[in-house]
Order: C-alpha cells, then structure tokens, then sequence
C-alpha cells in the first residue's frame, strides 16, 4: 500500500537483543499527517515503524518532511491479544524535502529524489487549517445557521 503525508512527529529508536536469535535490534516509529478523502479539512494521523539501524539511517527522518510511503500492515498475537503493526517498507521524500537528501528505498537501494509527485494513490494537498468565523453566523432569534445558509443544526431531533 501507498500513502502521503507530512512527517509530524518522530519518536526515540527502540533496541534490543532478540530472544529468538539473539541478534540485536533497531526500530523508530514515526507519525505522519494524511489527507484520505478529497474534501477532507483536517488531516488524519498514522504512525508507521522503520525496522532496521541501516534503514532508520538511510531514510534520514525529520519533522515536515513530505514524503511518500510504501508500507504493510501485519497482525501479532501478543499475551492473548491481537495487535497491527504498520511498517515502512519504502520511503520517498518528495518536495522541497527531497533536494540533495537520498532516502532510501527496499532492499538498500537508493532512490533519486527530485520533487517527485505520487502517482496513483490519495495526493496530500499542503495542510492549511480552515478557520471558521467567529462569532458562528445566527439568524434573528439567536439560531445558528449552516455553511449552506440554512437555519437548524446537526442533531437528529
């Protein structure tokens, strides 16, 4: 799967020593924001895990860099209970994020980085907050009246 977003937030690495192999470690979760739906106003959130010192390196993450994501969700059983974990598979940084900073793609491989725009998938429009006006517009007995100028509110009685 394919998603686009804004990195927002980036949380400390996590390591350790697998039980199973003994072998050691690194993972890194980050958050991006998303716009889903085309009329969407304010974005959605995921939060995607990097396994890997070499692929946490070479992606080389910051907050509000626009990126591209190619990513896969597995389930885990963990103490009786099930859990999804979204992991990056490949990363793209696109835009004016994207100059002279290689990202890394699957496998290790290198991947060239020139403003690139996504192709297929939902397209992530720049975040711009909508305001809405304040005090909210009422009509002459004090009623609050919807962005399509009608009077009445959203509650079904």
């Amino acid at each position: 799967m394919e998603i686009q977003g804004k990195v927002c937030s980036i949380c400390d690495t996590q390591s350790g020593i697998s039980q199973k192999t003994g072998n050691q470690w690194m993972s890194q979760e980050f958050v991006i924001d998303y716009f889903w739906w085309p009329n969407q106003t304010q974005p959605s959130q995921m939060m995607l895990r990097v396994f890997g010192e070499d692929r946490i390196k070479q992606f080389d993450l910051h907050v509000n860099d626009e990126v591209k994501i190619n990513f896969h969700i597995e389930a885990e059983l963990y103490n009786g209970r099930w859990y999804n974990k979204v992991n990056c598979d490949r990363l793209e940084k696109i835009g004016a994020s994207a100059v002279n900073q290689p990202a890394g793609g699957a496998n290790g491989q290198q991947v060239n980085n020139t403003s690139q725009q996504a192709i297929g998938g939902p397209q992530t429009p720049p975040f711009q907050p909508q305001a809405a006006p304040f005090p909210p517009q009422t009509d002459a007995n004090g009623n609050p009246i919807n962005k399509e100028g009608e009077k009445g509110d959203d509650l079904p009685f």
